[in-house]
Formats: structure tokens, C-alpha cells, sequence
């Protein structure tokens, strides 16, 4: 019963309330290579433990190269993200501050405190995915043969045929009394990086697009859930929709509640993995923050969450970045010296854009900073009195 509650809760939750971008994208990209390689269909479900955490989960990341100077200052600029994707205009007089990445974080909590405080029976977020398809590396190649089988690697489809980038947006309603719903495959755009590619998809059958995630005619899917009796794990128990609307405003406390998940999902990676995540408890504050923060924190449990981070040692400050909405954020990502240059370069980069002024998580990335593999944007996210509705 509670392998089913496993697998039932994690078709509940949105995916930022419990996997990490660059750890889904990771995940998708092997699972869609491998459901390729070995020849199953399309409908093929891949289970996936809701908390085994490992790298590249770890979040670490360089210097953006527009600001190297002023970090190697142990300084940066944060505007008021007045700058929109069209171009850019000054900021109002004493909208511009400079801060290091602890101070970036402290600002985003007095923000985040001065917020009115409001409730209701759901939480409501609307999220558009952004992410890219790529026939595989040949390191990609080597692992997923290493997995699978050399025997297999070339049945059916054996690699994504081409590149592109798809997006689509999901509404979800998540309730105290554990009702909920979501809708999948709002408004689902697709483009191309060459004409090449483009071509390519016009000539793929309706099943290679819908394997591929590539079906732009499919309509909006309404999903509804009843999750009142099902049985909870205990990892599950510390982070419904009901737990974190009273997670502490102290970060002392909310501390403290954080490394009881800590010690909570060790143990889980201990029975499912045979050892502990590879994580400390730094990388686990930073990385459970990208699922808080897009979740119903009170204004001062999310003011605690970043006073929270800015005692952890390694937050870097990349700069300032536009989302795809055009809202203009400070970037934080986790790491330093060498290690953060090696996973700039890789898919395990994970940066999150936050607007100091609001206190809000604009939009989470990973991958290539100038072309991510995965982006996460939060466009809207509240508290409503009815599955449905909206803030």
C-alpha cells in the first residue's frame, strides 16, 4: 500500500515540491533514452523514488562571465527588476543597491516579511516548463549502454531524432483536505534550433512526436485527485500542503524542523540506496529552498528560509538574469572555486532568479546559462477557496 502512496503522491505534487530541476531533467533525459533504446512504447512508466536524492542534485556553479569582476569583489548589483526582455531602463533612484550574495539573501527576507499574509483552502501555482531534446552524447551513449545492455542499444528508436525546445504550462490546485488538481499541456509551443530540425519534426509521425513529447495538437489534461485517505510516509507527512503553511517564522526553528527532514530522508536513501544522500546540510537547505519557495510558506517562514540560507557557507551570485517573463531577478546558485567551474559546464548547474524587492522565486534553470536545458517559470502562485479558481 505505501509503494502505491509513493507512486500516486508524486503524480499529486508539482514537480517543485519535491525534484529539483536539474536532478528531473537529468532523470527525464536517462529515462527517455533509455524507454527509446530498449524499445518499449511510449507509455511505458518509469518509477522513480520521490526522495532519492543524490547528485546532480548538488548544486554548485561559477562566476557568470558578466560578473566576474564584481563577485572576485565580493559585491554585485541588484535592480529592481525594472529591466524587461525588451531592453532595459534606468532603475528609480535608490532601487540600486550593492550586496554580496548574503546580503542578496537577507534583502529578499525583509522583503519577503513586509508581504500581507493570506490563506485559503489551496494552493494554487501556475508554472510553465521549458526544456530541450537532443540526440544523446556519446557519453550519454556509454552510460545508458552500461545501464541497458550493448544488445539493446540500437532496437527500436535509438536516440531523439533531433533538437528542439518544448514548453507547456501547468495549473495545480493542492488542498488542505488532500483534493486536488492539476491541469498538463497548457499552451504548448515548440522551436527549433536550426531549419534542419524543423524539417525533421514535420515529417515525424503523430507517434514519434508523442514519444518524444513533440505533440503539439494534444488539448490541456485535467487531472483530479482525492489523496484524504491514503496513507502517508513519513518523508511525505513532513511536507504536505497543511505542514508547510505552518512551517516556524524563526529560522532557529525552522532550522531545526529542516534537519529533522534531513535525518528523515538519510534514513529513506539508507533503505532505498543502501547509504545516506550525498549531500550536507548546507546543499540540502539550498536545495529544499527551490521547492519552498514556490510553495505556501507564511511571509515569515519564507522571510526564515532566506535569512536560513544566508548562514550557509558557498551561495554565489551570478549576477542579474530577465526570465522568460521578462522579470529581471538576482541569480544564486551554490558553489565555488573549481568545482563550481566543472558543473557550470555540465547539466548539473542549478540557478535560481529571485527578486530581492518581493522576496519572490521568479524562475529556476539548469544547464547552459545561455541556453538551459530546463527552465522552470513561476507565473503566478496563491492561495484560492476552490479548485479552479485563481488568485
Amino acid at each position: 500500500m505505501n509503494d502505491n502512496a509513493e507512486d500516486m503522491f508524486r503524480t499529486l505534487k508539482p514537480r517543485g515540491l519535491d525534484t529539483m530541476v536539474a536532478e528531473a531533467h537529468a532523470r527525464r533525459r536517462e529515462e527517455d533514452l533509455a524507454k527509446a533504446w530498449d524499445g518499449s512504447g511510449s507509455d511505458r512508466v518509469v518509477s522513480v523514488p520521490t526522495a532519492r536524492r543524490r547528485m546532480p542534485r548538488v548544486l554548485v556553479a561559477g562566476l557568470a562571465a558578466g560578473a566576474v569582476a564584481a563577485t572576485a569583489a565580493g559585491v554585485i548589483v541588484a535592480t529592481d527588476g525594472s529591466r524587461g526582455a525588451g531592453g532595459s531602463r534606468p532603475a528609480p533612484s535608490g532601487t540600486v543597491r550593492i550586496m554580496d550574495a548574503r546580503a542578496v539573501l537577507l534583502a529578499s527576507a525583509d522583503s519577503a516579511a513586509k508581504a500581507p499574509a493570506t490563506s485559503g483552502a489551496y494552493w494554487y501555482t501556475r508554472e510553465r516548463e521549458t526544456g530541450r531534446i537532443s540526440p544523446p552524447t556519446p557519453e550519454e551513449q556509454k552510460a545508458i549502454a552500461k545501464r541497458i545492455g550493448k544488445a539493446k542499444l540500437w532496437r527500436g528508436l535509438a536516440s531523439p531524432p533531433l533538437s528542439a525546445s518544448v514548453s507547456k504550462t501547468q495549473d495545480s490546485w493542492y488542498g488542505r483536505n488532500r483534493h486536488d488538481r492539476t491541469i498538463v499541456g497548457i499552451d504548448p509551443k515548440i522551436s527549433f534550433p536550426t531549419p534542419a530540425d524543423e524539417a525533421k519534426w514535420k515529417r515525424m509521425s503523430l507517434r514519434e512526436k508523442r514519444h518524444w513529447d513533440l505533440d503539439m495538437t494534444a488539448k490541456p489534461q485535467v487531472n483530479n485527485y482525492n489523496f484524504a485517505d491514503l496513507k502517508l510516509s513519513l518523508t511525505q507527512r513532513d511536507k504536505t500542503i497543511e505542514a508547510l503553511a505552518k512551517l516556524p517564522s524563526d529560522p532557529a526553528a525552522l532550522e531545526r524542523v529542516m534537519r529533522t527532514w534531513f535525518k528523515h530522508e538519510n534514513q529513506l536513501a539508507q533503505q532505498h540506496d543502501g547509504e545516506p544522500m550525498g549531500d550536507d546540510f548546507s546543499q540540502y537547505v539550498f536545495g529544499e529552498a527551490q521547492d519552498l519557495l514556490a510553495g505556501p510558506l507564511t511571509p515569515g517562514a519564507k522571510a526564515a528560509l532566506y535569512r536560513l540560507l544566508a548562514k550557509q557557507p558557498g551561495i554565489r551570485y551570478l549576477g542579474t538574469a530577465t526570465d522568460p517573463m521578462g522579470r529581471r531577478g538576482a541569480v544564486l546558485a551554490l558553489g565555488s572555486g573549481g568545482d563550481a567551474v566543472r558543473q557550470a559546464k555540465s547539466d548539473g548547474e542549478i540557478r535560481l532568479i529571485v527578486d530581492p524587492n518581493t522576496g519572490r522565486l521568479l524562475a529556476q534553470e539548469s544547464g547552459d546559462r545561455k541556453a538551459p536545458s530546463l527552465t522552470m517559470t513561476y507565473e503566478a502562485m496563491g492561495w484560492v477557496n476552490s479548485l479552479g479558481a485563481r488568485p
